[in-house]
């Protein structure tokens, strides 16, 4: 028998990769939203400690315990959220699911301890002599809308997955969703060290 490339049939067409495109521009969008807000808070820092002046009143006390426990959260965060990935590349979706969940109870975990760490600061925003409570606010909010919008992609992929759309052939919305969640821990451990370290 002779077959000619007409006899075969179609191959299936390509999915493309546009949630893992996507995720990459939105990615690189928050870095660079950050490493703009680092910039102005680590210059106006070094400004105030030129002059011999406290950064931080002295009314203000910043703990480590609370954003030691947040980052050791996020840490074991990864390790969960790659469990996510695992699973939904063997088509184990009941573990994809716990993983999802799971990840998104350790971002609820993170907002209520960030909360309530930044409610024993005694920070005020528009309080002299430096600007330091107002660009914490700053970052340390914006980290926070971050996490919300990373557990808000959690929950639209815990959905997906449940309805069947991931599996082994299609995994690039939860590893979408696991780089977004990775980028999130990246950035918090830059705060942790900048802004609640070196204080």
């Amino acid at each position: 028998m002779n077959l000619r490339t007409t006899d075969l049939p179609v191959a299936p067409p390509v999915r493309g990769r546009t949630p893992l495109v996507a995720t990459g521009f939105g990615i690189a969008a928050m870095l660079m939203y950050f490493a703009g807000i680092f910039g102005v808070y680590l210059k106006e820092r070094a400004l105030v400690r030129v002059e011999g002046t406290a950064w931080i009143p002295k009314k203000v006390t910043i703990e480590l315990t609370q954003p030691g426990m947040v980052i050791w959260t996020l840490l074991i965060s990864i390790v969960v959220m790659q469990w996510a990935v695992y699973s939904i590349k063997r088509d184990d979706r009941q573990h994809a699911l716990l993983a999802l969940g799971t990840t998104l109870a350790m971002g609820a975990m993170v907002l209520v301890q960030t909360a309530w760490h930044l409610s024993q600061t005694n920070l005020i925003a528009d309080e002299g002599p430096t600007t330091a409570a107002t660009l914490i606010y700053t970052i340390v909010g914006s980290y926070m809308v971050a996490i919300v919008i990373g557990m808000i992609i959690l929950l639209l992929t815990g959905f997906r997955t449940l309805a069947g759309q991931y599996g082994s052939q299609q995994t690039d919305g939860v590893v979408a969703a696991s780089l977004y969640w990775y980028s999130l821990v990246f950035i918090y451990f830059i705060i942790w060290i900048a802004v609640f370290i070196a204080k």
